[in-house]
């Protein structure tokens, strides 16, 4: 589930990267998309991740952090030095 998530997130940084994807846009998709998952033990993860992110898309941080936020999802979480 990981790696669906992580290219997914690859894919839709390159757009927003070239210009194809408003983030306003792109945001209102996503709170649809979760808003139809089942709220279950099973979606729990994904919903977490598509939040956590949703929120940093809609503040405007840069790339570079979102991208580093999509690494944290395929290495299973942000690991403290």
């Amino acid at each position: 589930m990981r790696g669906h998530i992580a290219a997914t997130m690859a894919l839709i940084h390159g757009l927003i990267d070239q210009g194809a994807v408003d983030r306003d846009r792109l945001d209102t998709f996503f709170a649809g998309f979760v808003s139809q998952l089942p709220h279950t033990r099973a979606t729990l993860g994904l919903r977490m991740v598509i939040d956590q992110w949703r929120d940093k898309l809609r503040s405007g941080e840069e790339e570079s952090v979102l991208r580093q936020r999509m690494f944290e999802v395929i290495s299973g979480g942000k690991t403290l030095d």
